[in-house]
């Protein structure tokens, strides 16, 4: 005979979105009894999910520099961590770049243009559903740190996305209080998929800078960024 012990747990507050999909795999797990596995989609939150990573510049195009640290070489490496965690999950991850590599085919007209038109042409015909570009900040100012995402002006499920991204960078890395913010930005602007683009942070802050190059803290950003997707998807 079978002995069930309840135990009371407070859930906080900020893991409150998880009960419907918690509650959702108790019955499922109930339905199919202790003699029969549960399908692979109750235990991969994303399964079936096409989604889109874009790590910003690479190639020609270094992005943001400081002290010999690239955009395009922090961006990345994110990028990949982010792949492995999305995969894990279930997902079918569609990456415009996994190397230091551009965009271009041709190199007559301008490039920045070429290149991310490329890039969205590859993850329209991949039929991605959700797209997140990562860059890094920069400004003169060496003041200001922490991630932030934006999404494009207007849209408002890029909008749902990007304050689930945020609320997640903000709790994981536990060193900003940076909102989503509406902008106008190619990608998003011309892309047929919800997406957001995260800056993780500001590399013209040397300690921020710093941060960016450790892998630790890149895990840290991916899988901040993997629960927001999860949570947008399961809200």
């Amino acid at each position: 005979m079978a002995i069930v012990v309840f135990t009371a747990v407070k859930l906080p507050a900020r893991y409150l979105w998880l009960l419907p999909a918690v509650a959702l795999l108790m019955i499922l797990y109930r339905g199919y009894g202790h003699s029969r596995a549960l399908p692979a989609q109750v235990l991969l939150p994303l399964s079936g999910r096409v989604i889109g990573i874009d790590p910003g510049h690479g190639g020609y195009d270094p992005g943001a520099k400081r002290g010999g640290v690239q955009e395009k070489d922090v961006v990345l490496e994110i990028s990949l961590f982010l792949r492995e965690y999305l995969q894990q999950g279930g997902a079918w991850v569609v990456m415009t770049r996994d190397r230091d590599t551009d965009l271009l085919e041709i190199m007559a007209g301008p490039k920045k243009r070429l290149d991310m038109q490329n890039r969205l042409q590859i993850v329209e015909e991949a039929g991605v559903e959700l797209l997140v570009s990562i860059h890094t900040n920069s400004i003169n100012s060496s003041r200001w740190r922490g991630a932030q995402v934006f999404y494009q002006e207007g849209h408002e499920e890029g909008k749902l996305l990007a304050a689930a991204i945020q609320d997640e960078l903000r709790r994981v890395l536990k060193n900003t209080d940076r909102l989503a913010k509406g902008g106008n930005f190619f990608m998003l602007r011309e892309s047929s998929m919800t997406g957001a683009l995260v800056e993780v942070g500001f590399l013209s802050n040397p300690d921020e800078a710093r941060l960016l190059t450790a892998p630790e803290y890149q895990k840290k950003i991916a899988w901040a960024i993997y629960l927001g997707i999860i949570k947008y998807l399961t809200s």
